[in-house]
């Protein structure tokens, strides 16, 4: 019997945004055979993750698709997997340097030129562990890339979005938001009218999905799957 990996996201809002994420999931399956791949959510739609823990059994890694820490997801999944001590969960997806890679790709795509001003925008900053999560992605992506990333957020103790563009503003370039997050949809709208010249697709879009992204999730799983403790 295969061993099961649960991936663990936020539920998409919209069609467009659900079906990236059935694109990201098949694209797990094919890579990871040796593991059934079902995925769970934590708001949004149904299956939850509580109730997919509940309908598994056996050595089960999930990994929380998030790309920082995310409080209220992370209570969620705790809650959900604490009581069986063959479920681990893994560390988030980010920040990693494969994010930022793929972030340096999107900014090329979008037709980002090193002179601009680079503004690493993300969701809400949960509190201040987040806030930490999303400076170290910012300095990953400030290494890849070469220049300078500021950080603006939707929400939380860090800088509000708006203000980290206008600061970005007063350097006389061009303002770049590099998206980070995993998918489209009203999270994204919001970065679009941000007032920066340009705005990057999230990591994950129509196409298939980059196959770092899917080598990072296998490596999450791979290194938590079979043990008795969750994180």
């Amino acid at each position: 019997m295969n061993q099961t990996l649960i991936l663990c996201a936020h539920g998409a809002t919209n069609p467009r945004g659900r079906a990236i994420f059935a694109g990201l999931v098949n694209a797990v399956r094919r890579e990871m055979q040796e593991f059934d791949v079902v995925d769970a959510y934590v708001d949004g739609h149904r299956p939850t993750i509580a109730e997919v823990v509940e309908q598994t059994a056996g050595p089960r890694a999930v990994v929380p698709l998030m790309l920082a820490y995310d409080r209220p997801v992370s209570v969620d999944i705790v809650r959900a997997c604490h009581l069986d001590p063959a479920v681990t969960v893994t560390a988030p997806l980010g920040p990693d340097w494969v994010l930022a890679e793929v972030g340096v790709r999107r900014l090329v795509e979008a037709g980002a030129r090193a002179g601009d001003t680079i503004v690493l925008a993300a969701d809400i900053a949960t509190d201040d562990r987040a806030v930490d999560d999303l400076g170290k992605a910012a300095r990953l992506l400030s290494a890849v890339w070469g220049g300078r990333v500021h950080v603006g957020t939707l929400g939380g103790p860090d800088i509000p979005l708006a203000d980290a563009v206008d600061v970005a503003r007063a350097y006389g370039k061009r303002v770049v938001v590099s998206t980070y997050l995993l998918g489209p949809g009203a999270t994204h709208d919001i970065m679009m009218a941000s007032g920066a010249d340009v705005v990057t697709e999230p990591l994950l879009d129509a196409g298939r999905p980059d196959p770092r992204l899917i080598s990072l999730i296998a490596d999450r799983a791979r290194s938590r799957i079979g043990r008795t403790t969750v994180v």
